[in-house]
C-alpha cells in the first residue's frame, strides 16, 4: 500500500575556500508516500479500520539531500567498543570506580549502562539532541510539502511526519557494527536517525528516534517515548480526539503514535493496549 522510491544520486561538488578545492559528496533521495491519517474511517473493529467507500489517502512526495559526511559522522559518534564492556578489577572499590568511568565514557556515545554494567541501552535523549541539526533540513522539506498540500493544523502536520516514517521498511538492525579498524562497536540494535533515513528502514527504536528528531528539530511538537518490555511508542503532546489512545503524564495529554507500520495518530495495536491501560510502561523524556 505504501511505496517509497529512492533515487540514489551521489554528487561531488567542488568548493573553493582560501584557494583550496575540496570535495563534498551528497546523496539525493526521492520519497513518495500516503498519509493514512487522511482516510475517512467510519469505525474500528479491533485493529481493522472500516473505511468509507470511495475514501482515499493524501499522496505526498519530496526530495531530500543528505551529506554523506554527516551520515558517516553520526554513525561514528554512536556506540561503544565491545572491549569496553569487559571490566577487570581488583576489589569492589576498584570495580565501582571503573563502572563509573565506563558509564561516563559510554554516555558520550549515546549508550547508557544499566545494572552495574550488565546491560547497555540506548540513550534516547542523547540521540535526539545529537541528531536535530542533521534532521532540520529534511524536516523543513517535509513540512513544506505538507503545507503545499493543504496541511494547516499541528495535528495534521504531525500526521504527515508520522506517515513518512511509517513508510520506511520495518527491519531490525544488528546489535553492533564494525568500524574501519575492524573494531566491533556495540550499538544496542539501533541506528542514528540520519542513518535510518539514508537506509530507509529501521525498527521501533530507530524509526521512533527518526520521527522525534524530525519534529523536534523544527519545534513542531514535543515527544516522549513510551517504553515497554518488547516495544516502544512515541507520544506527542496534542489534545486527544475522540477514541484516541493517549496517556496523561505530568499534567498533560500525550497522544500515542505507532511508527513501525501504517497506523493513524492515536491508534496503536490492541496487543499492546493492556500495557497502556495497566500502566505497565515507562515514559522516557527526550530533553
Amino acid at each position: 500500500m505504501y511505496t517509497m522510491k529512492r533515487m540514489n544520486t551521489i554528487l561531488t561538488v567542488l568548493l573553493l575556500a582560501t584557494g583550496t578545492a575540496y570535495g563534498l559528496s551528497i546523496e539525493r533521495y526521492s520519497f513518495d508516500w500516503k498519509d493514512i491519517n487522511t482516510r475517512d474511517v467510519v469505525r474500528w473493529e479491533g485493529d481493522t479500520a472500516v473505511v468509507r467507500q470511495g475514501s482515499s489517502m493524501q499522496e505526498l512526495s519530496c526530495r531530500i539531500t543528505l551529506n554523506t559526511k554527516d551520515i558517516e559522522r553520526a554513525i561514528d559518534r554512536f556506540g561503544i567498543p565491545r572491549n569496553w564492556t569487559s571490566i577487570t578489577y581488583t576489589d569492589e572499590k576498584d570495580l565501582e570506580k571503573k563502572q563509573q568511568e565506563l558509564q561516563s565514557r559510554a554516555s558520550k556515545h549515546g549508550v547508557k549502562m544499566m545494572d552495574g554494567g550488565l546491560q547497555f541501552v540506548i540513550d534516547y535523549g542523547w540521540v535526539i539532541q545529537e541528531s536535530e541539526r542533521d534532521m532540520r533540513g529534511a524536516a523543513k522539506i517535509i513540512r513544506s510539502v505538507a503545507r503545499k498540500n493543504g496541511y494547516r493544523s499541528r495535528r495534521n502536520l504531525v500526521g504527515a511526519f508520522a506517515s513518512f516514517v511509517q513508510s520506511l521498511q520495518y527491519r531490525v538492525p544488528p546489535d553492533h557494527r564494525v568500524n574501519d579498524d575492524g573494531e566491533e562497536i556495540v550499538t544496542v540494535g539501533a541506528m542514528m536517525p540520519i542513518e535510518t533515513l539514508s537506509k530507509q528502514w529501521g525498527d521501533c527504536d530507530s524509526k521512533s528516534m527518526l520521527f522525534a528528531s524530525l519534529v523536534e528539530s523544527i519545534d513542531l511538537v514535543d515527544v516522549k517515548f513510551i517504553v515497554m518490555d518488547d516495544h516502544l511508542f512515541a507520544a506527542v503532546q496534542l489534545s486527544p480526539e475522540k477514541n484516541d489512545h493517549s496517556i496523561r503524564y505530568e499534567g498533560k495529554e500525550w497522544v500515542l503514535v505507532e511508527l513501525t507500520d501504517a497506523w493513524p495518530l492515536g491508534k496503536v495495536p490492541e496487543k499492546h493496549l493492556h500495557n497502556i491501560t495497566s500502566g505497565d510502561y515507562t515514559v522516557v523524556d527526550l530533553d
